[in-house]
């Protein structure tokens, strides 16, 4: 039964423990140093400015460009490198659905396309591994560091999550006529590594929930001091302009609750302090103005001799 002392306690009690708890998460949060590089516009030479997507569709022009980051403080290793997208839906309905998560699993299942379409066969007729649009839609931009003319060390490994190399990848499941369909998509995949070793489509495949949206493309083990001058070689082969999609590196290192997140931090807090002042109001109210609880025996029902309630 909520008496009104309860209710304080209880309102009071969280806000104690929530306001802590945000102050640390915010604490940690600005503890985090990131260096973040929009691209996909200043990889793009003058004489197509009018017409980015003729560049990136023609085999003919140099995808190659440069860029020179500058760390703002130190950052120790390891340094967790991002490519973020921006205006990029991978929440939408059809493209959510659009593979087939046996045929990802086992060779068994491999002509296994239904969901996949339009991106489930070649014009044959042969399946497609790993098909659908998300595989198909692959990144494939690629970065190279180097700082002090020494070649920064890029560590790919154990980028994806554990539980998605070991359960929905198989080891036994290789790429297939992967890129062959009536229209190609992004990257594209070697045929002699199984699915489970594939980590950068791993990571692709597990679907944003929003339209603007990081994913980990791989570790700089090496810490970096600040100022220090790192010269970023980007090719730029994705096709983010036929939609006015954003492209953008980031480098950011990493505490105890992660990247960079303000929100988590902020919510604690408000939710915190909402708490505590609701329960000094109550508090307040109820020494200015107790209420008297009375005594509910009398809501019980009770059997007359007569037979009656």
């Amino acid at each position: 039964m909520l008496t009104p002392l309860i209710v304080i306690v209880t309102l009071a009690f969280i806000g104690i423990i929530f306001i802590p708890v945000g102050l640390a998460a915010l604490s940690a949060s600005k503890q985090v140093v990131e260096v973040v590089h929009r691209y996909d516009m200043d990889c793009i030479p003058d004489q197509f400015q009018n017409d980015k997507v003729a560049f990136i569709q023609s085999s003919a022009t140099n995808k190659s460009c440069t860029a020179t980051l500058t760390v703002p403080k130190q950052m120790k290793g390891p340094i967790h490198i991002y490519y973020q997208l921006d205006n990029f839906y991978q929440n939408h309905r059809r493209y959510v659905k659009s593979r087939n998560d046996k045929q990802l699993k086992s060779k068994t299942s491999e002509s296994e396309t239904s969901n996949c379409a339009p991106e489930a066969t070649t014009s044959d007729g042969s399946a497609i591994v790993p098909c659908g649009l998300i595989a198909w839609s692959l990144f494939n931009d690629t970065y190279s560091f180097a700082s002090n003319s020494k070649v920064v060390e890029v560590n790919k490994k154990d980028i994806a999550w554990p539980s998605d190399k070991d359960h929905k990848f198989g080891s036994d499941v290789y790429p297939k006529n992967f890129q062959m369909g009536g229209l190609i998509g992004g990257g594209k995949l070697n045929a002699s590594i199984p699915l489970s070793q594939q980590e950068d489509l791993i990571v692709w495949m597990r679907t944003a929930a929003l339209p603007k949206f990081r994913k980990l493309y791989g570790r700089i083990e090496a810490d970096l001091e600040a100022n220090e001058q790192v010269t970023v070689t980007i090719q730029n082969h994705y096709n983010t302009y036929s939609f006015e999609g954003e492209k953008t590196l980031v480098l950011s290192t990493a505490t105890w609750i992660g990247g960079q997140n303000n929100f988590l931090g902020t919510a604690y807090l408000i939710v915190g302090s909402l708490c505590l002042v609701l329960a000094i109001c109550f508090m307040v109210l109820y020494m200015l103005k107790p209420r008297t609880l009375g005594d509910p025996s009398y809501l019980s029902w009770k059997r007359n001799p007569d037979g009656h309630y």
